[in-house]
């Protein structure tokens, strides 16, 4: 099921890497682009030696984050000779092995037999809901079909942010080593699995917490609970560090933004068919202990997705509902294995029909993953202009890019950050409205060092900046007409290229 998972998403993107439509290139991933990229902008830092990571988004901010998954692959992609996108795409692979491993973990812990393993795995890799359906046939806007759109199924994530596979794997093995695995391997394995998914994703590490001791109040009796929650109290340190890094300063506030929460319809048309199934799990008889553990275990984690898309907090919490999918399929493919395995393919079939669409769509020829091939070339080409203190001013969609490829800071790239609006008209006047002392004085007051312009500029950018600016080409980008023009004002300019 995973060499079938990794060719499925493997093709896709190896596809569109070839096959980009004309004047265009892939930008290395589907789907969440900035946020893709924003991913990369520490994984770069990485790629530069360094452990602890600083906010790129954040102006003068202090390096003080650790991410072990973009730790891993700025190290791995130094070691293959600077592919961020190569080891990126490799990471993802390992993180849905990961994945199914555990989901087989959980599947037998249900009391999934041998010979419905393979049809259930199918499910959980490939299934979804009705939302694949409803943008077919009934012209439902892409934004409101959650399995489409929000990293729920598994299968979204595969294909499109191997960051969520990262965190959904490492969520489902902590899991399993605090409630499944005896001690005192089990609670240790956890501890270390845990504080791993702290340092990757964070958001899911008070859900781990959550989970254990809704789980354990519903089912250990009370002389037990030292045992199932006392090691809890090992994950302390991680949790009191990343409270400190995300809330204890303005700099990584970029990581408390969130989305809009889908209407409760459409995350019922998403969520309702997984859930009809896993409710149906109930029924049947409980195989010992380990058993009925184990589905309290999931239950919980189903419970809490469920109850955040029901109240909808805040933004904030629908990082939390990424993976809920996860509990749901598993419950299923449980339920199902109460009949012929023909079931369970059938099943696999039915929920599959958004990862057949998610497909289709893959393989259209969208403009939010096939970029215009001159902008990712200049970010490309900043990659070997950028050194770290650099600060970029490119219209936001190639400072996007260029953070993530190079060592440069972006005066405006990302939405999340707070002060995105500001900067951004900022930017669009210095590139329509400014007088050249004013883009000059702009430049200096800003630290900004690199810039990138429209067309050819000249050797020096008179035009743009006035006859004494310190700026000079250093890249112009259009093999037969130029298109865009790369400038460094850093003292180390060294002229045409």
């Amino acid at each position: 099921m995973w060499l079938l998972a990794f060719c499925w998403s493997g093709g896709l993107h190896l596809r569109a890497a070839l096959d980009p439509p004309a004047g265009r290139a892939f930008a290395g991933n589907f789907h969440w682009i900035d946020d893709f990229y924003h991913y990369l902008s520490y994984a770069q830092q990485a790629e530069g030696g360094q452990f602890l990571f600083r906010n790129k988004l954040a102006q003068h901010g202090p390096a003080r984050l650790v991410n072990v998954e973009w730790w891993l692959v700025g190290t791995a992609s130094r070691w293959l000779g600077g592919r961020p996108l190569l080891t990126y795409a490799l990471l993802g692979a390992a993180a849905t092995l990961a994945l199914l491993a555990a989901a087989d973990r959980w599947l037998s812990r249900l009391a999934v037999p041998q010979s419905h393993r393979t049809a259930a795995l199918a499910l959980l890799a490939f299934g979804g809901g009705l939302g694949g359906i409803l943008f077919e046939l009934a012209g439902l806007d892409l934004s409101r079909c959650v399995d489409l759109s929000v990293g729920a199924f598994p299968f979204l994530a595969i294909v499109g942010n191997p960051h969520f596979v990262a965190g959904t794997a490492l969520l489902l093995w902590s899991l399993w080593f605090f409630s499944e695995h005896p001690a005192p391997w089990g609670p240790l394995l956890g501890i270390v699995t845990g504080s791993v998914l702290a340092l990757v994703r964070p958001y899911e590490i008070g859900l781990l917490v959550a989970m254990r001791v809704a789980a354990t109040l519903a089912l250990e009796p009370r002389v037990l609970w030292r045992r199932s929650l006392l090691p809890l109290l090992g994950l302390a340190p991680v949790m009191a560090y990343d409270t400190w890094v995300f809330f204890g300063t303005g700099a990584f506030a970029t990581f408390r933004q969130g989305g809009t929460f889908p209407g409760r319809l459409e995350s019922t048309a998403a969520l309702g068919p997984a859930l009809v199934l896993a409710l149906a799990e109930w029924r049947r008889p409980t195989f010992g202990d380990e058993h009925r553990r184990a589905r309290l275990q999931l239950w919980a984690w189903a419970a809490t997705g469920l109850v955040l898309l029901a109240t909808r907090p805040g933004g904030f919490s629908l990082q939390l509902v990424v993976g809920l999918g996860v509990p749901l399929l598993l419950l299923a493919a449980a339920a199902l294995s109460e009949l012929d395995r023909k079931a369970v393919v059938l099943a696999a079939l039915c929920l599959g029909t958004s990862a057949v669409v998610e497909t289709r769509i893959l393989l259209a020829e969208d403009p939010n993953w096939f970029v215009p091939a001159e902008r990712l070339a200049a970010a490309r080409a900043l990659r070997g202009l950028c050194r770290p203190g650099d600060r970029l001013l490119a219209p936001p969609d190639i400072s996007l890019f260029a953070i993530g490829l190079s060592s440069c800071d972006a005066y405006v790239a990302h939405p999340a950050t707070l002060d995105f609006a500001e900067h951004l008209a900022r930017t669009r006047s210095f590139y329509t409205e400014m007088t050249p002392a004013d883009r000059t004085a702009f430049l200096a007051s800003e630290g900004l060092t690199q810039l990138v312009l429209p067309g050819w500029a000249g050797p020096a950018p008179v035009a743009w900046l006035g006859p004494g600016s310190a700026f000079r080409s250093e890249r112009v980008i259009g093999a037969q007409q130029p298109q865009l023009s790369i400038y460094s004002g850093s003292s180390d300019a060294h002229g045409p290229r």
